[in-house]
């Protein structure tokens, strides 16, 4: 054999042994690495024991304890109950009781709001006629004399004429506002009732308004109601209330109000008739004209006696405050 192929051969094992070396370091620092690695996990594996080991100890101690505090809640729950039971009983008298304060509070209230909305009128003004012709009306109305009476007593308020000298009750609601459908039935049940007889001309006709007496600047203040002695109510008293009521409802306020009542002109309906009517209609917003004065409604005497019955009833109902 000769020298360079024994060279070569000597290189070839040289590095084949080279290699198995590092082979052989490979595969030791392999082993070391699994082994480091199968200790951890098996300390993890340890660790993870252990800590379930506890939570089960854990988990039955919390187990016992819930079972004695449900124990203690048992017998605690019987006396709960029974203070319930009281509690339920002392809230129920609490609300009665509070239900009753309530109560009269809002009665106080509603006392107030009266008072305010007396307070609230800016007048007082008067409806229908006042049975005085011409110039007399302007010193012996019982308008005149009430406005008189008003400021005299220390009472701050006007009165406002709305009458309609001579008119029948179909024309004051005209004035008013009440709807043409409204006064035409009535016109239509005057002449069914009449069954071809002749009428006076209150009960069918409706007298021409002007502007200034069909507009309204009263509608805010109390009204006294002085309406049927002319007719225009087919000589029923019941009927006569119903219109009273459809000019009443034009006002804002429609708990304050006086309603005066007399005898119709030409006699067709008594006093006791129309009061026994009127009255129970109105209670005590009413007034007889027959209980305050003997004298026919047109005299001095009669005016002046409406005017002091009126101021009467106006303090009565509470209606009116000095300033």
């Amino acid at each position: 054999m000769s020298k360079i192929r024994k060279k070569k051969i000597k290189k070839t094992n040289i590095l084949l042994g080279f290699i198995c070396i590092l082979l052989a370091v490979l595969l030791g620092f392999i082993l070391v690495t699994s082994y480091k690695s199968e200790q951890k996990e098996s300390r993890h594996l340890s660790e993870i024991a252990d800590d379930q080991q506890s939570g089960i100890e854990d988990y039955e101690a919390v187990k016992e304890r819930a079972k004695e505090l449900e124990e203690i809640s048992s017998e605690e729950a019987e006396d709960t109950e029974d203070i319930k039971s009281k509690n339920t009983k002392d809230t129920k008298d609490t609300k009665d009781t509070e239900k009753t304060d309530t109560a009269d509070t809002e009665d106080a209230d509603k006392t107030e709001d009266t008072k305010d909305k007396t307070t609230a009128a800016s007048g007082i003004v008067c409806w229908g006629d006042d049975l005085i012709n011409g110039e007399e009306s302007n010193t012996y109305s019982y308008m005149t004399v009430l406005q008189k009476l008003l400021t005299d007593n220390g009472y701050n308020m006007t009165v406002i004429n709305k009458t309609l000298q001579g008119g029948g009750t179909l024309s004051m609601m005209k004035m008013a506002g009440v709807s043409d459908e409204t006064i035409q039935s009535y016109i239509t049940k005057h002449q069914q009732a009449a069954n071809g007889a002749q009428l006076n001309v209150t009960e069918t006709g409706i007298r021409d308004l002007t502007e200034e007496q069909t507009t309204r600047n009263d509608m805010d203040c109390i009204p006294v109601i002085f309406m049927g002695y002319y007719g225009g109510w087919n000589h029923d008293p019941a009927e006569l209330a119903d219109q009273q009521e459809q000019i009443l409802n034009t006002f804002q306020n429609k708990d304050q109000f006086i309603v005066v009542g007399t005898r119709p002109m030409d006699g067709s309906v008594t006093s006791e008739a129309l009061d026994q009517v009127l009255s129970q209609k109105w209670g005590e917003h009413y007034i007889s004209l027959a209980d305050v004065t003997a004298q026919p409604s047109s005299t001095y005497e009669a005016q002046q006696a409406m005017a002091e019955a009126i101021l009467q009833k106006l303090q009565e109902l509470d209606y009116i405050s000095k300033n």
